[in-house]
């Protein structure tokens, strides 16, 4: 259509035909780089040529006119994929391809890594490659030539460096001889060189200078010595001139000035004789830190028992009566210093070395005024200020009679019966607990420390307005077996008032009452047997008490205690009972100290059929009153035994008893009092105490039980 257009146009021109002459609107076309713009019409032209229509170069042609389809400049850049040394560059647009080039890698050694300088990619470090070192030769890298450490050296054979040696590893032979490498003679050593150990002549001689002495005391001494040779130095120790140190409380050497852990020291012995060290209460103690032997003032920390420390001349004889003296108490409770009028104690006892002794403690004392001392000793021992520091001579185990009274208030205590005794600490027998004693210093023995054989034992008061005595049976007769009557109103009799109440019938100091109703209780057992015995003894007697107390007496084989040492107690003026005292010689061992009774010895059953219970005991020397109640209560005795048996006198009671005192006597103690009294007959070493009074007891109350069932 175009075309036809084009060509009505050109005739039109030809016959000088214009179409705008003919009046019609160009219709202009636009222009373009082949013509100017046209009228679609007329086909008149208007302008110039327009401009090229380009389209840009390309890797595959290059910059063109897409209306005159005109070129022009060269073909465009390829358009590849990201550049890589390893994989062949395709250009996306008309799959060029151009081949990869590789790594340009940087140079590298054994421990540089290389770096390809193109992509940045990275090849570790190969390591050195070492070759072990020789004896010539250090360790190396073959690579990069680099070495590490030193040539081993030749291992030459054994020689000295003058001699001609080979290699053992590599086999060279040296072609010279090695010169030695000598180090001078000292007055310790020849010279001598270091590569062969070849010597050479003699070391020198010493020649010493004493340049410290420190001279001997408690601690070694020494003199130092340097050699003006070599320079050497050398000790020599001399010993110490004694073996103990001498301390203070605090532990301070007083000669040496070595401060000792009081803490780390252990009593090994107690000086039981004069040490002129200076040091009261003195004991021998073991270092734990050095070993070494300590001399110093024990406390209650190191032997763990009550101290009592006296100054002063003791009484030798109960007729020295009584002597003041300082008095120091120590327990764990408490510590306090006083005055002790001190008074010797005991019957026979006072004539062994050592001595009893009664004490009353006084918090002043003055030609004018005494006043009680109010610190108590023991809680439930009332406020007494009279004691008895009991020596137990013949029993070195100082426990038979303290805890034989214990047991016997256990004895009391199973009773069910609340009455005067068994609100007493041990039912009217004695108590008391062991303590160490020394005087002035010195190691006067083990004691114990005892409710004196006085009222209080019994709970008696010197105000009680009732018939209230003591008395005690001090010797062997006839009277204290209750087989004659009491004539004298006095200790002539065998019977010692130890107390007596009742104003109105206590006349200027006169106590004859108390003998005269005890009298009344002799003459009844003396004249009376059977059912009249049985039928009125409650009006002199109390029986079951006295059950207890002859019981207990023949269990523990009291054999001085059948008629003496029996103590007689009123509570009314009228009705008496025995109770016991004085128990040392029991459990196996005799009143003289000797541990030789057997549990087939003193019999409870000597009572009834006349035999003697010991040698030097006759039939006659046995309690009657104790022989008739066996005889006529003989049920009633049995009975309250086979209830004993399971309290008070089981076995495991009497080694709970026993085992709880040795407990608090340690064995220094025991060594010391075994050396200081040489003459108590049972301080023999290869005597074990408690396992001899355990046996003892087993075997005794086995025999008991036998003679003891009802018929």
């Amino acid at each position: 259509m175009k075309k036809q257009l084009i060509i009505i146009m050109v005739v039109l021109a030809l016959f000088g035909i214009s179409s705008c002459e003919k009046k019609c609107e160009h219709q202009w076309t636009e222009a373009n780089c082949k013509s100017p713009s046209i009228c679609e019409i007329c086909h008149e032209t208007n302008g110039e040529k327009g401009e090229h229509a380009w389209v840009d170069a390309t890797c595959k042609s290059p910059k063109y006119c897409t209306l005159c389809e005109i070129t022009e400049g060269a073909y465009g850049e390829h358009s590849y994929s990201q550049v890589s040394c390893t994989e062949d560059k395709i250009c996306s647009a008309c799959g060029n391809k151009v081949l990869a080039t590789g790594h340009n890698w940087t140079k590298a050694d054994c421990v540089t890594d290389s770096i390809c300088t193109a992509c940045n990619e990275k090849k570790a470090a190969k390591g050195h490659s070492f070759v072990e070192a020789t004896c010539l030769k250090a360790k190396y890298c073959s690579t990069c030539g680099e070495t590490e450490g030193e040539a081993l050296g030749h291992s030459l054979t054994p020689g000295y460096c003058d001699e001609l040696r080979s290699c053992t590893v590599c086999g060279t032979v040296q072609t010279e001889p090695m010169e030695h490498d000598w180090v001078e003679a000292t007055c310790r050593a020849p010279k001598k060189c270091t590569q062969c150990e070849k010597t050479e002549g003699k070391k020198l001689s010493h020649k010493w200078e004493e340049t410290e002495r420190i001279e001997p005391s408690c601690l070694n001494g020494k003199i130092v010595y340097k050699c003006q040779v070599g320079g050497e130095t050398r000790e020599e120790q001399i010993p110490a001139t004694i073996s103990y140190h001498v301390c203070d409380i605090e532990g301070v050497c007083a000669t040496c000035h070595t401060d000792f852990n009081t803490e780390l020291m252990t009593l090994n012995s107690i000086v039981t004789s004069n040490n002129n060290l200076g040091i009261k209460n003195a004991g021998i103690f073991i270092s734990k830190e050095t070993g070494s032997n300590i001399y110093k003032t024990i406390t209650l920390e190191d032997i763990g028992m009550p101290i009592v420390e006296l100054n002063g001349n003791l009484p030798g004889s109960k007729g020295a009566g009584e002597i003041p003296v300082d008095f120091t108490y120590t327990d764990k409770e408490q510590s306090f210093e006083c005055i002790a009028e001190v008074k010797v104690q005991g019957a026979s006892s006072a004539g062994y070395a050592k001595k009893n002794y009664n004490i009353k403690l006084y918090s002043e004392y003055g030609a004018d005024e005494k006043v009680k001392n109010k610190v108590k000793l023991v809680d439930g021992w009332g406020k007494q200020f009279k004691y008895c520091m009991k020596a137990n001579y013949i029993d070195f185990s100082q426990a038979r009679n303290v805890v034989s009274g214990k047991i016997y208030g256990d004895i009391i205590k199973a009773r069910d019966v609340e009455d005067e005794l068994s609100k007493l600490k041990n039912g009217g027998a004695i108590d008391g607990y062991p303590i160490i004693v020394f005087n002035k210093g010195q190691y006067l023995g083990l004691y114990t420390m005892n409710i004196p054989k006085d009222k209080w034992m019994f709970g008696f008061k010197d105000s009680d307005e009732k018939d209230k005595a003591i008395l005690m049976a001090e010797t062997w007769n006839d009277i204290v077996a209750f087989r004659a009557p009491i004539t004298a109103l006095n200790s002539s009799s065998g019977f010692e008032l130890e107390f007596a109440s009742n104003e109105e019938s206590t006349i200027d100091g006169d106590t004859k009452w108390a003998y005269e109703s005890l009298n009344e209780l002799i003459k009844f057992t003396m004249n009376n047997d059977g059912e009249d015995f049985v039928n009125g003894i409650s009006k002199y007697a109390d029986v079951d008490k006295c059950i207890d107390s002859m019981l207990y007496t023949f269990v523990i084989c009291a054999d001085d205690n059948i008629s003496k040492n029996i103590l007689w107690v009123t509570l009314d003026g009228k009705v008496w009972f025995s109770s016991v005292y004085d128990m040392d010689g029991t459990w196996g061992m005799r009143w003289n100290g000797n541990i030789e009774f057997n549990e087939n010895t003193h019999l409870i059953s000597n009572l009834a059929d006349g035999s003697s219970g010991a040698p030097e005991r006759n039939h006659n020397h046995y309690n009657l009153l104790w022989e008739k109640i066996y005889i006529n209560f003989y049920d009633k005795v049995v009975e309250r035994y086979q209830e004993l048996r399971k309290t008070a006198l089981s076995i495991e009671n009497i080694k709970a008893q026993f085992g709880d005192f040795f407990a608090k006597i340690p064995e220094v103690a025991y060594e010391a009092e075994r050396a200081k009294w040489t003459g108590v007959p049972s301080n023999d070493k290869s005597i074990d105490h408690f396992n001899q009074i355990i046996t003892f007891a087993i075997k005794r109350l086995e025999k008991m039980d036998t003679i003891l069932v009802k018929k």
